[in-house]
């Protein structure tokens, strides 16, 4: 805390400097000043809480010290000290809102009595206006405050320890205490692939999060934190009930959410809930959860409540395989997609779809396509070693929809490009103007073989077939007559054309050079020009 002292008499700022015990006040700085413009020059670059002013001075009066600072919006406390028992100066100070008004001489004792007033008035304010600050930052914030609560709760493992629990709550001065009970929702939407590439996950999250939001807002039912837990899903946390209490306007709402979410982001949703749990409990209960979901992945927009689920082993009856085999050789990808359209939504009907069900049938499907492709030449791991491929297949065995995608695409991608290669211009065409743009550099028969996704000993054939000379004799002359075009151009020396057209090693290259052409290099310019 600072204080200013402004008095024209030296004497009397000196006075007023030794004999008052500031340290008792806690004051840290005290500022002097012999006139108006030096008092506000300090109080522009110091922060002042207590002025002590003479009323009376040559130019400006402490009154107009004071109405400057109340102009200004400053909110400092002022001590006026004057000689004059003018009722007029009293008046003008009381309507500025001063703290006191002293007659001189100074009465040290009172005036230290007025000052400790001061102090304790200037901490007051400076409390309150902490803790209005502090509570406007909790109002503003409370919520997000809440969320990174609930999404620690489910993905820090420390939280699992009540000490810790209890300390991280009471930090956050959460109103929750560890055996306060909570319905736990978990949900998972099944956004298509087109809807994804068109919103974006983080925007598809952000929507979902509105919708379920407003869709409890509208139905009364208070919770206390939406998380995001994977890919697509979330848990809502419904707040300290009995679940038998809300049992009926929670399934209402539930209900309602699921069309909101068909009707705004046209998807399913899985919805697994569990009755009331203690606070403590909610992260183990997460994978009973997620393990009824995935054991009913034909039940999409409809609850299912933990208590009444009962595991049963369902029987893995794959599709008719050398069916879709045949439709394959004959590249008829209608049927084939029809085929397996079919066997999805039978089994969906009879609720017989979990996640191992479709991890055997994408594994028996992968099967079927990588021998179809084996047949025709073609390397499957490079065809599908890219980046789409892996994000179908990581969340292929969630449901129905995204199997369907992802054997859609299998299938899809086999047939064209087994159709492609049949067109041996198209796959030829791809290599030579891959040799034609990079002859410089190293080209192996991987490197070819990886372009156009073909075993390399069936695309060297292929190649021969279409060219009538190997890779790498094709290589060689192509090279050649790039260095031809270079040798033209006789300020370009030798060994910079056989670098440019590939070849670190001079010697071989002019070996190489005469092997074709009978001439060197040397020989060859020299006829040129």
């Amino acid at each position: 805390m600072n204080v200013l002292l402004v008095d024209d008499d030296r004497f009397v700022i000196a006075a007023l400097k030794k004999k008052i015990d500031w340290n008792a006040l806690h004051i840290s700085h005290v500022y002097t000043a012999c006139n108006v413009k030096q008092a506000q020059n300090i109080i522009n670059e110091q922060e002042i809480q207590i002025c002590v002013c003479d009323i009376e001075m040559p130019g400006q009066s402490g009154l107009d010290l004071l109405s400057w600072v109340r102009d200004s919006k400053m909110d400092i406390l002022f001590i006026f000290l004057t000689s004059y028992a003018d009722f007029n100066y009293a008046q003008k100070a009381l309507s500025l809102s001063t703290m006191d008004y002293l007659l001189k001489p100074v009465d040290f004792g009172q005036l230290f009595h007025i000052l400790a007033k001061a102090a304790d008035k200037v901490n007051e304010e400076a409390n309150w206006n902490k803790t209005c600050t502090e509570s406007k930052h909790w109002v503003t914030n409370q919520q997000a405050v809440t969320d990174l609560f609930w999404r620690d709760l489910f993905f820090n493992p420390m939280l699992k320890e009540a000490s810790v629990l209890e300390h991280k709550m009471t930090q956050k001065a959460l109103p929750y205490e560890p055996t306060h009970k909570f319905v736990p929702i978990l949900f998972k939407i099944y956004p298509s692939t087109e809807l994804q590439k068109e919103m974006g996950s983080s925007t598809i999250d952000f929507s979902f999060r509105n919708i379920a939001t407003e869709t409890l807002q509208n139905s009364f039912i208070l919770y206390e934190g939406i998380v995001t837990l994977q890919h697509f899903e979330y848990m809502l946390i419904i707040g300290n009930v009995c679940f038998e209490d809300v049992r009926t306007p929670l399934l209402n709402c539930l209900k309602l959410l699921f069309q909101n979410i068909d009707r705004f982001l046209h998807c399913e949703i899985s919805c697994c809930l569990s009755e009331e749990v203690p606070l403590f409990r909610l992260p183990d209960i997460l994978q009973p959860l997620r393990t009824m979901r995935e054991n009913n992945l034909s039940q999409t927009n409809t609850p299912l409540l933990l208590s009444s689920y009962i595991h049963r082993e369902i029987p893995y009856t794959p599709p008719s395989l050398d069916i879709i085999q045949t439709f394959l050789e004959q590249k008829n990808l209608s049927a084939a997609l029809k085929n397996i359209k079919t066997y999805l939504s039978q089994l969906s009907a009879k609720k017989m779809l979990n996640k191992e069900i479709l991890l055997r049938l994408r594994l028996d499907m992968e099967q079927v396509v990588f021998s179809f492709l084996q047949n025709n030449g073609i390397e499957a791991h490079i065809l599908f070693g890219t980046e789409e491929t892996s994000l179908l297949i990581a969340h292929a065995c969630e449901s129905p929809l995204y199997m369907e995608q992802y054997l859609s695409y299998l299938l899809t991608r086999a047939i064209d490009y087994s159709s492609f290669i049949k067109e041996e211009h198209s796959v030829i065409d791809l290599i030579l103007n891959y040799i034609h743009q990079h002859y410089a550099e190293d080209i192996t028969r991987t490197t070819l073989s990886d372009l156009v996704y073909l075993n390399p000993d069936y695309m060297a054939r292929l190649f021969k077939k279409q060219t009538q000379k190997s890779i790498v004799n094709y290589i060689t002359e192509y090279r050649i007559e790039k260095a031809k075009e270079l040798l033209n151009s006789p300020d370009i020396p030798v060994a910079t054309v056989a670098s440019k057209v590939g070849y670190g090693n001079y010697s071989y290259f002019s070996k190489l050079f005469k092997d074709v052409t009978s001439y060197t290099p040397n020989e060859y310019r020299k006829l040129c020009h």
